[in-house]
């Protein structure tokens, strides 16, 4: 059990929201799969209905919590092992340039803005309310996605490697992701697919906004921040000394990381010299 907990510490938050999904998924289908052995149960049923994101807004107002719940259920083991994988290489991709708390907040803010196109638009297009049907949402597509897209966004002539071998720049990629959910429209999980382009639409703008100095998922940020303890210790500066990093603003850092970036785009990551690596490492664990 300390081995588990030290593990569980030193995590990082990709590492720990994939945990905690996969936890919760074998929580739920291991005893279904027992249940089922004596002629199956109602649970699954139960479960669902106050787990997943119903489309139904008065429904919807009885249950706000399915807002964050939603996107820790998935239908099937393929569906988890899709989105845990993206996440897993998403969150490699992300923390290139910035911490555990801003991809948080992306996360889950790209989450909610998922879940809020998925009722808008059930609630909206004739597709959805002519027929009658109960819809609901699960997963946490809407949310990778837009960790995905953002970094995308932020960065699109950056290269990333898919399956290691086939070499493409980030902008393309999200073009592809894009393309790919808009023509699944058709597929018969429409309302699905338009919750992944809510989560890819806010990455975007994260990505553009945050260029310009204004992270649009900060309002997360203190929720990270709990139950950490505070420092009592004042820090006073004086102005003959030479700016650290935490002294520069959002603009003059971003400009230093995008040039040690440019740096690794043209002649990779060992191009940078021991004190270049360590400014970068610095700059972009602040962010």
């Amino acid at each position: 059990m300390n081995q588990l907990r030290f593990q569980w510490t030193v995590s990082d938050a990709v590492t720990r929201l994939i945990i905690i999904n996969v936890f919760i998924f074998l929580a739920i289908q291991i005893p279904l799969s027992l249940l089922h052995l004596f002629g199956g149960s109602d649970i699954e049923a139960t479960i669902n209905r106050y787990l997943l994101l119903p489309g139904a807004p008065m429904e919807f107002i009885t249950k706000p919590w399915t807002l964050l719940t939603h996107m820790f259920m998935h239908a099937g083991l393929m569906h988890l092992l899709f989105n845990m994988l993206t996440l897993y290489f998403t969150g490699q991709l992300f923390a290139r340039y910035f911490n555990d708390k801003r991809l948080l907040s992306l996360y889950f803010s790209g989450g909610l803005a998922g879940a809020i196109v998925f009722l808008l638009a059930v609630n909206v297009f004739p597709l959805f309310t002519r027929t009658g049907v109960a819809y609901t949402a699960a997963g946490a597509s809407a949310a990778i996605l837009s960790v995905l897209i953002g970094i995308a966004a932020f960065r699109p002539d950056d290269n990333v490697f898919l399956f290691g071998v086939i070499r493409i720049k980030l902008r393309w990629l999200a073009l592809i992701i894009i393309v790919l959910d808009v023509i699944q429209i058709r597929s018969g999980n429409a309302a699905g697919h338009l919750a992944h382009l809510g989560g890819a639409v806010w990455g975007i703008l994260w990505g553009i906004r945050l260029k310009a100095g204004n992270d649009i998922a900060a309002f997360l940020s203190p929720l990270w921040e709990i139950g950490k303890p505070k420092s009592n210790l004042k820090v006073t500066h004086r102005s003959a000394a030479p700016r650290k990093p935490s002294e520069l603003n959002m603009r003059e850092k971003q400009a230093e990381i995008d040039k040690l970036l440019d740096k690794i785009s043209r002649s990779g990551y060992d191009s940078l010299s021991k004190d270049e690596k360590q400014r970068l490492f610095e700059l972009t664990k602040e962010q």
